[in-house]
């Protein structure tokens, strides 16, 4: 199975037509072991004979090195008498006591062979894995190829080789004056995602598209891991995916024999590299291995060169196969592991490496030695501040280990364990902190302690009991200004979650002007962020952004505030969101996720990335969106609606793409409890809309509606549910289905009276229309909604807006206007792969007399630039104008594993292996050809 490098395949032909036309030639071909040289030869050989060529084929083993000429026969004379004759003179060389004369008259009877051949016709000698190959042979093949690259001889040779291990008789072939080295490099990710479609028969799921990655480009390795995972595969609808987390996969059992070439010194530089994480710096390594850099050049030059290792980035170096270290880490026995972990945190500290890295070495140490407990306490601050989930289970792990009869020690380190948990958004942080409260004495810790316990509890959604414990500490006398007016925020915020926004947003006003009078970074974006939230429960969207806006600018100016400042990024994020701004949403989210990860703010992070999925999701973009939530789930929050958006997601997306049983499987996770709390209620629309579509799918249009009527449900806080229309809309078409008009009716009734809550906003408003359309059946009302689905430009929310509008002009007889809309409709369904709607959109016009044939959308074909779906066409039009993967992804507000994924279809539509044939053929179209 051929797998990518069509360029230098390319190339290959082209050499090979230059030999048939009588060129000599030599030509090295370099990989790594697995790297696929025989397959790539081969597939790029295959045509020689048909070009007029004499094609002998060999290659070497281990088992033949000794033997003289051996690799030279198997190519030239594999059997018969001329191999005979040849055999004869080397047992006449082994028998002499000077054999050198019997071995070059068998050398020149075989280079004698190979003239006869040439005069005849051009003649293709390749010699696979010559570095096993007998030094006669090598010598042979030197001696060739000096007269082929000369002109003399119409002789192609064709050398392959791996670069490691060198050997000193192989070196001079290679450095043959005029001969071509061709190395073959990794798989792009392009070109990994077609191999691993080649092998399963399917697309692969984001899931399984980056656990590919652990191959590091390595065909073989990668044909490997997916056997090894055929167990723990799921292949459904013409996608396969894992049925379980990356980190829960076996590593595969032949990395380590691929090895056995290494050095000692250079195994065992790797295996202290396997110490130190996915990435590390040579500084890194020479501390734990306790000598200075420039004497690890030697042992690292092997690795290096074979291509273990490579280039991270920012001074570091990576494991170029991430399914190797896992190997050498297994290798070092579990008790020295600890100690060696243990070594290098004291090394990294002394040596002042940041504090994250000393704790990861702390982290697989085992029991927390004295010096640890010490340098744990003295360095909590900093580690909180960049690496708050190691922070706390090393803090976790010394409170246990700790004596509690020492109570000043065992008190710092609870009040440090719950400033972790607070930044963790773990629910233990409410308990931590009321008990360390009440040992408090001290008021302006108390004050202290007090907005902490402030925070947790709103984290927790407990604004009630946040609101009770401001007022308490707002009552106290302490003499930190700056803190009492975060106070005074938070006093706000709690206010309008309690439905007191009025109260709240005149209280806002003086908390704002303090803090510009106080001129302190963090509490000018504290202020800010409570004047927002006050005006966010007004109603008053757009007033509440400019507040947003001001406070990052405030946080901008102290890296004290970096925690405020994701906090509005987020929220700009959400209420541009909602205005259909997707320029600026992009914008904040990038900024935010940036931050996020360089300061190692776990709670924030995960936050930014559902904030991103939901983006990402509703434009469309269903892979960056599964990737999205993935992320989000595997960071060790507890925040009680990451269950919720993450469950409910994954099984909208998969339920659009008719995936029903992984649907299932998806909210079958969903926990029991999962909506106890005011903050998961709040995300419950996702999960709703998933149970309904699933019932519908199943042919049980009652049971979807049923699903959704929670959301009927009136109440202040209900009516201003961005959400909710929306599912009402859907609630108003499956009564309708169902005969249910008084339920159709109270949901386009209260649809109404959200989208007065919420009238600066254009998606409820869009939301009512089609609730509207859809009760009186008006194709005006619905194409007046068409107009504005198109103005927001979230597909699946424009897709079934058409499919809508399709049936109403059904209903009123105009079918031909129906067809138009069910094109258009089908069409953007095709877009994210929503094959559940597309299905339902044809199942309803059917049923009317409508059916896709000649007069609306045909057939698409299964490959050329017809087949490419409306989203592949404009990425294959970037590609062919030369955009990297992050630049089309930033152009078009895709992520780029979904730029990734669009770009393997196109290879594969386009039936071309490189990013280069894609824009051959775009500029070989015809002028005006848009797409399909």
């Amino acid at each position: 199975m051929r797998v990518g490098r069509e360029q230098q395949r390319d190339e290959l032909r082209q050499w090979v037509r230059g030999g048939a036309e009588g060129r000599g030639a030599l030509l090295i071909v370099e990989g790594e072991p697995g790297a696929g040289r025989t397959d790539f030869v081969r597939g790029a050989l295959s045509g020689a004979a048909a070009l007029g060529c004499r094609v002998r084929y060999a290659a070497a083993d281990a088992l033949g090195a000794e033997l003289p000429l051996r690799a030279a026969l198997d190519c030239l004379h594999p059997g018969g008498p001329d191999r005979a004759e040849v055999v004869a003179l080397l047992r006449e060389a082994g028998d002499a006591a000077r054999p050198g004369g019997a071995l070059l008259a068998a050398m020149d009877l075989l280079t004698a062979r190979v003239e006869e051949w040439c005069a005849r016709r051009p003649l293709l000698l390749v010699l696979d894995d010559a570095h096993w190959a007998d030094p006669a042979s090598l010598l042979l093949w030197q001696r060739l190829a000096g007269r082929a690259v000369a002109g003399r001889l119409p002789l192609l040779l064709v050398v392959t080789r791996r670069p490691l291990p060198g050997r000193p008789e192989l070196e001079p072939l290679c450095a043959t004056p005029g001969g071509r080295t061709l190395r073959l490099e990794p798989l792009s990710t392009e070109e990994t995602d077609g191999l691993v479609r080649d092998l399963l028969g399917a697309e692969p799921g984001p899931g399984l598209r980056e656990a590919a990655r652990q191959a590091g480009g390595n065909p073989r390795l990668l044909r490997e891991l997916l056997a090894q995972w055929s167990g723990l595969l799921r292949v459904e609808g013409g996608r396969a995916e894992l049925l379980v987390a990356e980190e829960e996969l076996p590593p595969p059992a032949s990395v380590a024999r691929g090895l056995d070439w290494l050095s000692g010194p250079a195994r065992t530089a790797l295996r202290h590299a396997a110490l130190l994480g996915p990435a590390f710096t040579v500084r890194e390594l020479a501390l734990v291995r306790g000598r200075p850099a420039r004497e690890l050049l030697t042992e690292l030059a092997e690795p290096l060169s074979a291509g273990l290792l490579a280039d991270a980035g920012g001074g570091r170096l990576r494991f170029r196969h991430p399914a190797l270290r896992p190997v050498l880490y297994a290798e070092i026995p579990a008790a020295l592991r600890a100690a060696l972990h243990q070594d290098a945190a004291e090394a990294f500290a002394a040596a002042g490496l940041p504090a994250a890295r000393t704790a990861e070495q702390l982290l697989d140490g085992g029991l927390l030695t004295p010096w640890a407990v010490r340098w744990l306490a003295d360095s909590a601050p900093a580690l909180i501040a960049g690496a708050p989930g190691a922070a706390a289970e090393l803090l976790e792990r010394a409170i246990a280990q700790g004596d509690p009869r020492e109570r000043e020690t065992r008190d710092a380190l609870e009040e440090r364990l719950a400033d972790a948990a607070l930044m963790l958004r773990r629910p233990e942080s409410v308990e931590l902190l009321a008990a360390l409260r009440a040992r408090t004495t001290d008021p302006g810790r108390r004050a202290s302690v007090d907005f902490r316990l402030v925070s947790a509890l709103m984290i927790q959604g407990d604004m009630a009991g946040s609101l009770a414990v401001t007022e308490r500490a707002l009552a106290a006398q302490f003499p930190s200004v700056a803190l009492r007016l975060r106070l005074e925020a938070c006093r706000v915020l709690a206010l309008a979650d309690l439905h007191r926004a009025a109260e709240a947003h005149a209280l806002a006003g003086p908390v704002v002007a303090a803090a510009r009078r106080l001129r302190d970074p963090l509490c000018g974006a504290e202020a800010h962020h409570a004047a927002s939230y006050a005006l966010f429960h007004l109603g008053r969207g757009r007033a509440s952004l400019r507040h947003v806006a001001e406070g990052i600018g405030w946080a901008r100016r102290s890296p004290e505030a970096n925690d405020m400042r994701l906090l509005l990024l987020a929220n700009q994020a959400e209420g541009h969101m909602r205005f259909d701004e997707p320029v600026v949403v992009a914008a904040a989210l990038e900024e935010a996720r940036e931050l996020a990860t360089a300061t190692r703010s776990t709670g924030r992070l995960v936050v930014t990335e559902a904030r991103l999925a939901e983006f990402l999701y509703r434009r469309g973009d269903w892979d960056g969106a599964l990737a999205g939530v993935a992320r989000a789930d595997r960071l060790p929050v507890s925040d009680a609606w990451l269950p919720v958006v993450v469950h409910g997601l994954r099984t909208l997306v998969l339920g659009h793409r008719d995936e029903r049983e992984a649907a299932r499987a998806e909210l079958a996770d969903l926990p029991a409890d999962a909506f106890a709390r005011p903050t998961a209620r709040r995300y419950a629309s996702h999960v709703l809309l998933a149970r309904a579509l699933l019932a519908e799918r199943d042919g049980r249009p009652a049971d979807a509606l049923a699903a959704l009527l929670p959301a009927l449900a009136e109440g202040v806080e209900e009516e201003s549910v961005y959400e909710r229309p929306w599912v009402l809309s859907e609630i108003v078409r499956l009564a309708l289905e169902c005969g249910e008009s008084a339920t159709a009716r109270a949901a386009v009734e209260s649809c109404a009276r959200s989208a007065r809550a919420l009238a600066e906003y254009p998606g409820p408003a869009l939301a009512l229309l089609r609730c509207r359309g859809l009760f009186a059946q008006d194709p005006e009302l619905l194409a007046q909604a068409v107009v504005r689905g198109e103005r927001g430009g979230w597909p699946l929310v424009l897709g079934q807006t058409l499919e809508d509008l399709a049936v109403a002009r059904a209903w009123h007889g105009d079918l031909a206007g129906a067809r138009s809309a069910l094109t258009r409709a089908v069409a953007v369904y095709e877009g994210p792969g929503a094959r559940w709607d597309i299905a339902r959109a044809d199942a309803r016009l059917r049923s009317l007399g409508v059916r896709r044939g000649s007069r609306s959308a045909r057939r698409r074909p299964a490959s050329g630039w017809e087949a490419l779906t409306p989203a592949e066409l404009k990425v294959a039009l970037l590609v062919a104008q030369g955009r990297s993967n992050p630049e089309i992804a930033s152009a078009l507000f895709l992520s780029p594993r979904t730029v990734q994924t669009h770009v393997s279809h196109i290879l594969a539509k386009l039936q071309v292996r490189s990013r280069a044939a894609v824009a051959a053929q775009a500029a070989a179209r015809p002028p005006g050809a848009a797409g399909p």
